[in-house]
């Protein structure tokens, strides 16, 4: 940003000007008596290159060159910061009234809307002034210069990109949000997605751009009301937003309660902006600086608070606002001081807007992440049991319906084993539930080498587990038991430094046309499971008996 001013200033500098203020009352004298000389006398030479309009009256300007124009190019007259300016300029030879202002459609679209610009002619001598004409308006000096044409726009080339640039930059940011805000549906994300909004409306608007676009030029007429309207929305929406996001609420309960009132304030001079009669003259500008300077110390103190009392969020809000608060404040003194706008300050407020909803977009979105995390980890806690990290009974269950329905419209396998510790109750009674559990904890690394990426293994009660085998067969599942009951086998078990025999029976059942329900699987696996306890346990069954015990060939592939 600083290379873009260095760019507007490197340029040769403007002609020097001769610039006269009428200060004689003339009434309602036609312009033609002011052009012909009839008050001449009451013209006075201004130390400074600028036109100060009067809130009360008209006023009138001569501008003369120093000396001779020189330049086979012609000079261009630029009269910057026009915001709410409407002027006649009278060039001569002939001195036709050009009546010029940004929020008309006659002006040259070649140029930006930072200044008013007129093209005089090329051969423009020092004796030969121009006259320019302003209505009432704010008191505040508007800088004028006469350059080269060509130079000229070098530099407003610069200004338009600028233009471009931070609105679609808040743009940008405006989207990221309401992404945020249609994932989490949070009302803090609405809130900032609207100031968003309404601050691309006010760049827009500001810088000109809004009335060359059709969907809101309809608003010409109402010259600078438009602005003031999404400035105060803006305002009002990012100070709602600050509320929440700071936690207001919770650590400076009086403060919050203040920015509420100020919230509604703004939102009635922002319904106030934009009807004419009521927004008659200035005193909504008025009212907005006052307002602004009561709030921005408390938004700032809250943050402080916020900060104090632990809360990050104050930190990194008062990191990404207090750049564009001071400039606002700068802004506003700038106005009511009545002094020019300078271009550091022209573009360097939307700059530090821009860099303020950068650094609360990174925030956000690392917020985001982290519900994200919480949401997951949350869901993980909802679906697996505390004590092995397994699918939990209400989890397996959920995934056994799933399958089952799946296998009964696609006709696919489907197999169950239903598994438990052999003499679980012993081990508790002889060496403490500690042990139990690590002997619950100990068997799911056996049983889990033996699934395939699918297959689900889930804990139903107590020492009993459920594992779901979706597109094995009956043979199969006979196949993935038998591993798993002699992985347990060999497994060595050591409690309170003595080594244990930990063994585990099996029950095995398989989707057929006789299986109507999950419940029905279920009550087959167990039936199996219950004779494999009957045969001596450590062994494996399917409904129909005991498998023989698999050997080597366990191996097959499934």
């Amino acid at each position: 940003m600083f290379a873009a001013f260095a760019a507007i200033a490197a340029h040769a500098s403007p002609a020097a000007l001769i610039v006269e203020r009428l200060e004689a009352d003339t009434g309602s004298a036609a312009p033609e008596r002011v052009i012909a000389g009839a008050f001449d006398a009451g013209f006075k030479a201004q130390s400074y290159a600028a036109l100060i309009p009067s809130r009360s009256s008209g006023v009138w300007y001569r501008i003369r060159l120093v000396s001779d124009w020189d330049d086979p190019r012609p000079p261009a007259l630029a009269v910057f910061d026009p915001v709410g300016l409407r002027a006649q300029i009278y060039v001569p030879p002939r001195y036709v009234e050009q009546p010029r202002s940004i929020y008309d459609s006659e002006d040259d679209p070649g140029y930006t809307r930072h200044a008013i610009v007129t093209v005089l002619p090329p051969t423009l001598a020092a004796a030969t002034p121009v006259y320019i004409h302003l209505e009432p308006e704010r008191a505040i000096p508007r800088r004028v210069e006469v350059r080269d044409v060509s130079e000229y726009r070098v530099g407003d080339l610069v200004r338009a990109r600028y233009d471009v640039l931070f609105p679609a930059f808040q743009l940008a940011t405006l989207l990221v949000m309401l992404s945020f805000f249609l994932v989490l549906r949070e009302r803090m994300y609405a809130y900032f997605v609207g100031y968003a909004l309404f601050l691309v409306l006010y760049e827009l608007y500001s810088f000109g751009i809004a009335f060359e676009l059709p969907v809101l030029q309809w608003l010409a007429p109402l010259a600078q009301r438009p602005a003031w309207c999404a400035a105060l929305l803006a305002i009002a929406l990012n100070i709602a937003f600050s509320r929440l996001f700071l936690e207001l609420p919770r650590w400076a309960p009086r403060l919050d309660r203040l920015l509420g009132i100020s919230v509604w304030l703004f939102l009635g001079l922002a319904a106030c902006s934009i009807v004419p009669f009521i927004s008659r003259g200035w005193w909504i500008e008025d009212a907005l600086s006052v307002l602004l300077l009561i709030t921005i110390p408390v938004l700032i103190t809250a943050a402080v608070l916020a900060w104090l009392h632990g809360g990050r969020r104050g930190g990194l809000y008062l990191c990404a606002w207090i750049p564009a608060l001071l400039l606002v404040i700068v802004r506003i003194m700038q106005l009511r001081m009545q002094w020019p706008l300078p271009i550091w300050l022209e573009f360097g407020l939307p700059g530090a807007l821009a860099y303020a909803n950068l650094v609360l977009a990174f925030v956000l979105a690392g917020q985001t992440l982290s519900f994200r995390h919480e949401r997951d980890a949350a869901h993980r806690l909802a679906e697996h049991d505390a004590l092995t990290g397994v699918l939990n009974r209400r989890a397996i269950l959920s995934r056994l319906r799933a399958a089952f329905a799946r296998s009964r419209q696609t006709g696919e396998a489907l197999s169950l084993l239903f598994l438990d510790l052999d003499h679980f109750k012993r081990v508790n009674d002889s060496y403490g539930h500690r042990a139990g559990d690590q002997c619950l904890r100990s068997v799911i690394t056996p049983i889990a080498g033996e699934l395939r990426q699918g297959d689900a293994l889930g804990r139903y009660g107590g020492e009993e587990f459920l594992i779901l085998l979706p597109g094995a067969g009956a043979s199969d599942a006979e196949v993935v038991a038998e591993r798993i009951r002699r992985r347990v086998q060999e497994m060595p078990m050591l409690v309170s430094g003595t080594q244990i025999g930990l063994t585990v029976s099996l029950g095995v059942s398989t989707f057929d046309k006789d299986v109507l329900s999950p419940d029905d699987l279920i009550e087959r696996a167990d039936a199996a499971l219950y004779r494999s306890k009957s045969g001596g346990r450590n062994l494996v069954s399917t409904h129909a008996g005991v498998v023989s015990r698999i050997a080597e060939e366990a191996g097959a592939p499934r």
